[in-house]
């Protein structure tokens, strides 16, 4: 089991990352897609419309990893992205949890 600090988005707030994108640096928001994912703890204090230790529905929405905020070519060629992530909620999340099973076809 590892978990792992995930940005959590809505699909429109996935939309404006994605619109920040470049050749140097890009991030593809990944779906949770696990038919019960749950709730996060959101971690971060600066997160917009969130406080410390609230509650954060996962289903629905995307994850990104929070490492991307600390990598010296994201904040070098894209820092609005880093700066947007910065307003999002993260939290300790387990892949097995929110991510569905791939299939045998994978």
């Amino acid at each position: 089991m590892a978990l792992k600090n995930y940005f959590v988005m809505t699909a429109a707030q996935r939309t404006t990352l994605m619109a920040m994108n470049t050749p140097d640096a890009a991030i593809n928001p990944r779906s949770i897609d696990n038919g019960s994912p749950g709730v996060g703890i959101n971690l971060n204090p600066d997160a917009e419309d969130f406080e410390p230790g609230a509650v954060v529905d996962l289903g629905g929405n995307y994850v990104t990893a929070k490492r991307a905020v600390d990598d010296p070519d994201y904040n070098l060629y894209v820092p609005s992205m880093v700066a947007y992530l910065l307003t999002l909620p993260w939290a300790t999340l387990e892949d097995e949890t929110i991510f569905a099973p791939a299939s045998e076809n994978d």
